[in-house]
């Protein structure tokens, strides 16, 4: 045999690694699944809000975590056996790095992509203003990346299967080409690593964050008895305890003072977990009666978008304090029971 005969390939060389690469594509494909199974359960979250949403996502990226790092550590094994050939004499050559390289970037595709569209779940919930639309605006966003995940998992373990175990031959000798891409691996899987469990610690602080209650029935809510039928307005009882603020004064709750009140339509994405409940969406009524900002205080993550965009078309009587047109805050509820 010539130095430059191709010989056969070392399986043990890239058995390892692929297994490495597998599970790390795996990893997507048990998030994805975990999260599918997530959005089919939340209708359960309707009364936690928040906490319920957010404790399910991390329980997503704490198993994307345990399956990465598991993919790090036969990684790693993969190098040790990388560095063992290079400083030993085989009669198997060592595949080309390159592959080692574009498998390994490969199979972090799934598990990125869920990263990505997890993040751009609380995105929407965290922002403080909601979104057109919502999550439910990005609901089949999520389950398309969901199943891609998985899809995509399996495709690319059968690949790194196939690339294990089909003989092929290359040139012998001692390579550092191998060593060099695993390493670099490895640092992409630890990069991603540190991503899902930074992306874990902002999850478990949106879940225990505490968060207000907004008060439905305030002592200062006026009563029909105020409306003044000739010039069709409110005129807000003197107190001393419900003073103004600027132009705008404390109004409880709105929904039997709205001249319009359109009911919200019910969103396709909580129509397909069966999201139920109460939403609470405080507002600022103008000095004409229109809705001029609208902010979901609680309910189902899936119902308040929905529920604020009906609150914004709402319509209202003029209310009068002390004389004087003033803007109203005040809270509307919107009950979803389901279809």
């Amino acid at each position: 045999m010539t130095p430059n005969t191709p010989v056969r390939v070392s399986i043990l060389e890239r058995l390892v690694p692929s297994i490495a690469f597998i599970i790390a594509a795996m990893s997507g494909a048990v998030g994805g699944g975990m999260l599918i199974r997530f959005f089919n359960l939340l209708r359960e979250s309707e009364n936690a809000g928040y906490a319920a949403f957010f404790g399910g996502i991390v329980q997503v990226e704490y198993v994307v975590i345990g399956v990465l790092v598991v993919a790090a550590v036969l990684c790693a094994i993969g190098i040790l056996v990388s560095i063992i050939r290079l400083f030993t004499t085989n009669t198997k050559a060592s595949p080309p790095g390159l592959l080692f390289l574009m498998m390994g970037l490969l199979s972090i595709v799934p598990p990125f992509a869920l990263h990505y569209v997890m993040h751009m779940m609380k995105g929407v919930l965290i922002s403080p203003h909601t979104p057109e639309g919502g999550i439910s605006s990005v609901a089949s966003t999520i389950m398309a990346v969901a199943y891609f995940a998985i899809g995509s998992a399996v495709v690319i373990a059968l690949v790194l299967l196939a690339f294990s175990f089909i003989p092929f031959s290359s040139r012998p000798g001692r390579k550092s080409s191998p060593l060099v891409c695993l390493m670099l691996v490895e640092f992409v899987l630890a990069a991603l690593i540190g991503i899902y469990f930074w992306e874990a610690r902002t999850s478990v602080t949106e879940r225990d964050k505490p968060r207000s209650e907004y008060d439905a029935a305030p002592s200062d809510e006026p009563s029909d008895d105020d409306l003044d039928s000739n010039t069709n307005t409110y005129h807000w009882p003197l107190d001393s305890n419900s003073k103004p603020t600027g132009t705008t004064i404390s109004g409880g709750v709105l929904n039997g003072k709205a001249i319009e009140f359109p009911q919200p339509a019910y969103p396709p994405a909580a129509r397909a977990v069966r999201a139920t409940g109460q939403v609470m969406v405080q507002v600022t009524v103008d000095k004409t009666g229109a809705v001029v900002s609208a902010n979901a205080l609680t309910g189902h993550p899936l119902l308040r978008s929905a529920a604020v965009a009906a609150a914004r078309q709402a319509k209202f009587k003029p209310t009068i304090f002390s004389g004087q047109p003033v803007n109203v805050s005040g809270v509307l509820t919107y009950n979803f029971p389901g279809q």
